[in-house]
């Protein structure tokens, strides 16, 4: 089965976002300006997340494909999708939902997420910072603010 993309541009992140999908998503990009000059928008998640961005919707009904990753990486993005909107929780405390007390192996599990913001692994943060982020700390910064912010108008 060939994978389709759409692609939007996220005024809040500056940056345009790549999604692949075929039945289920695949893959969620970040992607600076000048790659794309239009977008396309077709998958039910490419209107998600416009909608996300203008503060309007707070869970992804999307269905994700990380069936290609391990058990322990799957249970930590299983978990993360949990989190609410506007909510952040530790490494650490996200490896104690899992049964586990390798918060180190949760970050490396989180940086293998394919389908950032509906796998909300922004919402992950270390003990004393911010912590890493595939998409980088910029966006990361971003993600949080804006949730932030509309969480406190809902």
């Amino acid at each position: 089965m060939e994978n389709n993309l759409d692609i939007i541009y996220s005024k809040p992140l500056k940056c345009y976002i790549e999604i692949e999908y075929n039945t289920k998503l695949i893959s969620l990009r970040f992607v600076g300006p000048g790659k794309h000059t239009r977008e396309k928008k077709a998958h039910d998640a490419a209107f998600e997340l416009d909608r996300y961005f203008e503060g309007e919707l707070i869970d992804f009904a999307s269905d994700v494909d990380i069936s290609n990753f391990g058990p322990f990486t799957q249970k930590v993005l299983i978990e993360t999708r949990k989190i609410k909107y506007g909510e952040t929780i530790t490494y650490s405390e996200l490896a104690e939902k899992i049964g586990s007390r390798a918060a180190r192996a949760v970050g490396n599990a989180l940086g293998k997420n394919p389908i950032p913001i509906i796998i909300p692994c922004h919402r992950v943060v270390a003990k004393k910072g911010i912590g890493g982020y595939s998409g980088g700390i910029d966006i990361k910064t971003r993600l949080l603010e804006l949730e932030k912010r509309n969480a406190n108008n809902l």
